[in-house]
Formats: C-alpha cells, sequence, structure tokens
C-alpha cells in the first residue's frame, strides 16, 4: 500500500473517479435545469448551479491527497504536516466552487457570501504552505538515530490510519447518499459536505501525532524538535475544530493553525538551536 506502483495506480483510480462523478455532478445539475427530474430531492447549495459540478473532482483530488498525507507520514513527519496544510486549501478551494453559485444567481452581494470568506482564506493558507516548502527546502538536513521501536511504529500507525481512511470514506460517503435520498422528507438531515470525513479524520490525526510525539521524545534529544512537533500537533488540532466553526471563525482558525505550523518550522532552523544541537550530538 506504501508501494510507488501502488501510489501510481491509486492515482489513475482517483483520475477516474473524478472525471465520471464530474460528468455524473454534471449531468444531474443540467436535468434539473430542464425540469427532468424533480429539485426537491437535491440540495440547491450543490446541485442549483453548473459551477457546483466541479465539487466533485475536486472531492476525488482531496481522497487522493489524504492518501498522500499518510503516506509521507511514514518518510518525514514535517512533509506530512505540508500535505495536511494543502489539504485544508483544497478544502477551502473547493468550497468556492459550491458558494460561487449563489453569488452569480444574485442571491448574496460578495462581501456578504461564504465565496469571500473561503476564498481569502485559501489565498491566505496557500501563500503559508509555500513558505512552509520554501523553508522546509533550505533546512539543512541532520540525522537522527531513531530506534527500531519507534521506526516500526511510524510504519504501524500508517496502515492503521491507511486502513481507517479506505473504511471512513466508504462509510462516511455511503452515510451521505442515505441522507440525500432522505433529503426530500428532512432538508436538515444532509450534512455539510465539507464536514463528511474530515472531521474523524482529524480527530484520529490528531490522537495519531500525539502518540508520534510521546514516542519522539524518547528517541530525540533535541529540545527544540519536540518543541516543533508540538506545534505541528497543535496546527492538526486547530484544523480539527475549525470543522465546528462557521464564517470568519473558521477561516481565521485554519489560517492560525498553518501559521504555527510555518513558524515552528522556521524557528526549530534558527542558528541558535542548530548551535545547541550540534552540541549535544
Amino acid at each position: 500500500m506504501f508501494t510507488i506502483a501502488f501510489k501510481s495506480r491509486f492515482e489513475k483510480l482517483t483520475l477516474y473517479f473524478g472525471i465520471t462523478t464530474f460528468l455524473l455532478h454534471s449531468a444531474i445539475i443540467f436535468a434539473l435545469r430542464l425540469q427532468l427530474i424533480d429539485d426537491k430531492y437535491f440540495p440547491e447549495n450543490l446541485f442549483g448551479n453548473p459551477f457546483a459540478a466541479l465539487f466533485s473532482p475536486f472531492s476525488s483530488l482531496l481522497v487522493y491527497e489524504v492518501y498522500l498525507l499518510i503516506f509521507y507520514l511514514r518518510q518525514s513527519y514535517t512533509k506530512s504536516v505540508a500535505k495536511q496544510l494543502e489539504i485544508m486549501a483544497l478544502i477551502l478551494l473547493r468550497n468556492c466552487f459550491k458558494d460561487i453559485g449563489q453569488l452569480t444567481d444574485r442571491k448574496v452581494s460578495l462581501l456578504n457570501s461564504e465565496l469571500l470568506k473561503d476564498l481569502t482564506g485559501f489565498v491566505a493558507l496557500l501563500l503559508l504552505v509555500w513558505i512552509f516548502y520554501h523553508l522546509d527546502a533550505k533546512r539543512m538536513e541532520i540525522k537522527y538515530e531513531l530506534t527500531a521501536a519507534f521506526i516500526k511504529l511510524k510504519e504501524h500507525l500508517s496502515v492503521f490510519l491507511l486502513l481507517v481512511f479506505f473504511g471512513l470514506s466508504c462509510f462516511s460517503f455511503s452515510t451521505w447518499l442515505i441522507d440525500l435520498v432522505k433529503f426530500a422528507d428532512n432538508h436538515a438531515a444532509l450534512m455539510d459536505p465539507s464536514h463528511i470525513f474530515y472531521t474523524e479524520f482529524f480527530t484520529l490525526l490528531t490522537f495519531a501525532d500525539v502518540l508520534l510525539l510521546l514516542s519522539s521524545a524518547k528517541n530525540l534529544q533535541n529540545t527544540i524538535l519536540i518543541i516543533r512537533n508540538s506545534g505541528y500537533v497543535l496546527a492538526t488540532f486547530l484544523a480539527r475544530i475549525s470543522f465546528s466553526l462557521e464564517g470568519w471563525e473558521r477561516i481565521i482558525t485554519i489560517v492560525i493553525g498553518a501559521a504555527m505550523a510555518v513558524f515552528m518550522l522556521w524557528i526549530s532552523r534558527r542558528s541558535v538551536f542548530l548551535a545547541v544541537e550540534k552540541d549535544n550530538k
């Protein structure tokens, strides 16, 4: 499951699935426009505008990004955190396509729209992701001696997360489809698609990060590195609680979490800490 061959096959599968869901989503929207099917069975924010069809392929892309997060967790905690920031950015970008329908149909002004909030958060988060990768590329590579037990823990944890990822994906998607069928009778029963899967997954990811942090503390002598990883855990936690918030509070929480990850990576590579790190080796 963590081989290059499997990664390539999963990438192709994600591509085909994204194209299929996009065509199906578009077909339903145009069928609704032509009044071939009753619109009471479909929520307006996902099927009321042709641009909403772009929500589906981005959802498929997000699935692949979550796989990459777990894939890189075995190799580098920092790379895994970078993927986490990318996932949050893609979620905001995906929401923009869902929000844009109300704006083009003149149901809400730009200043009062969710599009402005999601787009602002996406731009801010994308800049932070760029800074994160820039800092990561410049950092000096220092090898740490990790115990075989810690390396095995990372591998077992990655396998566990991957199994949960596949299981939770199927469960969340099937549950949402069932709620969609019930939508005509109870509109409130349909969960916001932005919260499907990610609320539970980021909760689990937070606990997994804490487990790795506690285990790494016994394997790494450098204190600033432990502090950096603690900051990464906090960034994951802020990403998780953002799914429970709305409006600007949600955007601000996501951006603060990403800024925390960037700051912890930057501060951990300052010369004063590197000097102490070398003295401890």
